[in-house]
């Protein structure tokens, strides 16, 4: 039997179970490889980035204008601070319910 070149498998973090590299979803537990923030995570951060910049504003007493502006830069900063933290690939936990296909 031919064995697997060393660089080309990996463990799963969730059912540490063999899997090769290049894998998007474990074929064990259904755990998968994601690139990029999800869809809650941006909306989370740029919820708050739209937030807390009037707020401030308006706290400060520099006006509704300026409080408008604040909550478009920091909708993008919250957009872009989703992007960065998470820019890596990373596993996300398997879906309640899944069972391996047959």
């Amino acid at each position: 039997m031919i064995e697997p070149i060393a660089g080309t498998v990996e463990q799963c973090p969730f059912c540490h179970r063999t899997i090769r590299g290049t894998v998007e979803i474990c074929p064990h537990c259904g755990a998968e490889r994601r690139f990029g923030p999800t869809l809650r995570e941006s909306l989370l951060t740029f919820a708050v980035g739209v937030s807390v910049g009037p707020v401030f504003m308006l706290i400060i007493g520099a006006g509704v204008q300026l409080a408008v502006l604040a909550a478009a830069i920091g909708g993008l900063l919250g957009f872009f601070v989703a992007h960065s933290r998470h820019a890596g690939d990373r596993w996300m936990k398997p879906p309640a319910g899944w069972t391996p296909p047959e």
